[in-house]
């Protein structure tokens, strides 16, 4: 049986109820009755205060949750840090969470003025994570195994987070690129899919769909976290994780 202490729970699960009016705040409370300690906030949820934060940051510490923060924006913007990653580390630190993750963006192989300047102000207490999107531009697995390896020489141990659903938007073989990217992978995100009349991805619980998620998890280390992100309710996720948690790789 899968170590339930290896989900990680995206408050995306709970978009319906993010939509009609629920804070971030809420939707942690809620994740957290499911017995899930890890928990991933999105910070396009945050109501951008102080105060939010610190609350978040509260909840985290009287019931021993670990965050991960999920930044929707690149690492790199025209060959460049991007300068609001300042921004992203410290509200991250104060809500104590443990890992940020933000898609590559504008890499290039010769900017090692820009990685020192990122091994420089990356906190020893916050693991940074890069993760594929549904865009080409982010999800190229030559440039993302290139920007790992480069990073790695700079003394920095940047991660992989393998969205498994997302190969499907960028035309690329799923067990292909995870085998490519094993090496750099840290953490995985996980759905399931099936394509609609129109020959469009849409999300259906793990007990169908066209992903063989089970092998494609088998290939992993132990270890690594797999956090379930996509929009669901309660019922639907307890139902999800009672299926991929009872699963055998």
């Amino acid at each position: 049986m899968l170590n339930m202490n290896r989900f990680v729970l995206n408050t995306l699960l709970l978009q319906h109820d993010h939509d009609i009016g629920q804070t971030q705040l809420q939707l942690v409370q809620s994740l957290r009755q499911l017995g899930v300690s890890n928990i991933e906030l999105r910070r396009e949820y945050n109501q951008e205060k102080m105060s939010e934060l610190m609350q978040l940051g509260r909840l985290r510490l009287n019931y021993r949750l670990t965050y991960f923060y999920s930044i929707p924006d690149n690492l790199f913007i025209n060959g460049k840090i991007n300068e609001r990653i300042l921004l992203y580390l410290s509200e991250a630190q104060l809500m104590g969470s443990s890992y940020l993750k933000m898609t590559l963006g504008d890499f290039h192989k010769d900017n090692d003025g820009e990685l020192a300047i990122l091994n420089s102000i990356l906190p020893k207490t916050i693991e940074l994570n890069i993760e594929n999107d549904q865009t080409a531009e982010n999800s190229d697995p030559d440039k993302l195994a290139t920007f790992f390896k480069t990073a790695k020489r700079h003394g920095l141990e940047i991660g992989f987070v393998n969205d498994l659903g997302n190969w499907i938007y960028t035309n690329h073989d799923t067990k292909k690129v995870t085998e490519q990217l094993l090496d750099f992978t840290k953490y995985i995100h996980l759905k399931s899919y099936v394509l609609n009349e129109k020959g469009e991805p849409e999300t259906v619980p793990f007990s169908k769909g066209l992903l063989d998620w089970q092998s494609l998890i088998a290939k992993f280390d132990k270890q690594i976290p797999i956090g379930l992100e996509y929009p669901t309710d309660l019922a639907g996720l307890e139902a999800d994780l009672e299926v991929v948690g009872n699963s055998h790789f």
